[in-house]
């Protein structure tokens, strides 16, 4: 099993969201490598209360136990050859990873002083989900970066968002729920939407599924509104995106979402259940989404693509599917290397 697979089940469990075919998963993998044994083993000491990867005290003290059996074992086999069994280095490894990684959680501060603020950062290819001190649930999409200060839930609830996520904020009157984006700020009481505020996009978007929020533009002269159920914002962002021309897209849009009654999900929030659905999209913002998804590189070699429109709504396929199907329907030729891929026509 690859590590950041590994990563990804230990989340779920954690999390409470693991099925029973990932727990199966899981279980074979302990059984196959005594490394994850090893790092279920030291991880046990990080559960006693909230994100079990918030915790640098106790992390350190995980991976410091691992180096004291290896020292251990140094000491035994002095003056014979020796060899640290790859086991313990693995778990070391992966250990330090979950604890200070790509898709965990740390804490950012200067050493000797109280943390600042708490980082959930996941990388291209992985998801996670975290449960706030106030109890608002998120599930935090790949490529993205959710900061929150260690008084959170203190005075004030706020998050700040570059990426996308879905939350479904606690109920608190007192305290409002707000998100922080570069385009708009969020803010609810109790209710549940998504954010999606990636840099590299030309617009971003929050979508409300139940509730409402009050959207706050950072643009002075656009205000505010107040998004009603099944309703969406699309605000344009400032900064100039490569292949995009601003006058294709509104300053400030509000549309109705369409909701699926047999999948329960609308298009928006279908990625919270692993799948991928574009409805005419160009081509060049499908690129960007298939990057974040599957973790890799894609280079389009004619720019003329760029532009061609593509619909598909795929679950559980690989990349490799995925293409095949958009060369089939719209004549796109691909090339896989690895984690490269090479789009023309």
């Amino acid at each position: 099993m690859e590590r950041t697979r590994f990563v990804e089940l230990i989340r779920k469990k954690e999390s409470g969201e693991i099925t029973l075919l990932e727990q199966k998963e899981l279980n074979e993998a302990l059984a196959a490598d005594e490394s994850y044994a090893e790092i279920l083993q030291s991880l046990k000491v990080l559960s006693a209360t909230g994100p079990v990867f918030n915790k640098t005290k106790e992390a350190d003290a995980g991976i410091e136990k691992l180096r004291k059996r290896i020292r251990q074992a140094e000491r035994k086999q002095k003056g014979r050859i020796f060899s640290i069994p790859a086991r313990w280095m693995t778990a070391a490894a992966i250990l330090l990873v979950l604890c200070t990684g790509g898709l965990l959680y740390f804490f950012m501060g200067r050493p000797g002083q109280r943390p600042e603020a708490a980082v959930v950062a996941t990388a291209k290819g992985s998801r996670t989900s975290l449960i706030l001190p106030d109890g608002t649930r998120i599930w935090v999409n790949a490529d993205t970066r959710l900061t929150y200060d260690h008084t959170f839930g203190a005075k004030t609830r706020t998050v700040y968002l570059s990426g996308e996520a879905y939350f479904e904020v606690a109920k608190d009157k007192a305290h409002p729920f707000i998100v922080h984006t570069a385009s708009m700020d969020v803010t609810a009481v109790g209710t549940a939407f998504n954010v999606r505020s990636y840099k590299d996009e030309s617009s971003a978007q929050t979508t409300l599924m139940e509730g409402a929020v009050e959207v706050a533009f950072k643009r002075k002269e656009a205000g505010r509104i107040l998004l009603k159920p099944m309703e969406k914002v699309i605000v344009r962002n400032s900064a100039t995106v490569a292949g995009f021309h601003e006058k294709e897209l509104p300053e400030i849009a509000v549309l109705k979402v369409s909701y699926d009654s047999a999948e329960a999900a609308a298009p928006e929030t279908r990625w919270l259940k692993n799948r991928l659905v574009f409805s005419q999209e160009r081509l060049e913002t499908i690129v960007k989404t298939l990057e974040r998804y599957y973790g890799c590189t894609i280079r389009v070699q004619d720019e003329a693509l760029l532009h061609r429109r593509l619909s598909g709504i795929f679950q559980d396929e690989s990349l490799g599917e995925v293409l095949e199907s958009f060369r089939l329907a719209a004549g796109i030729q691909y090339k896989i290397d690895k984690n490269n891929v090479l789009l023309y026509k």
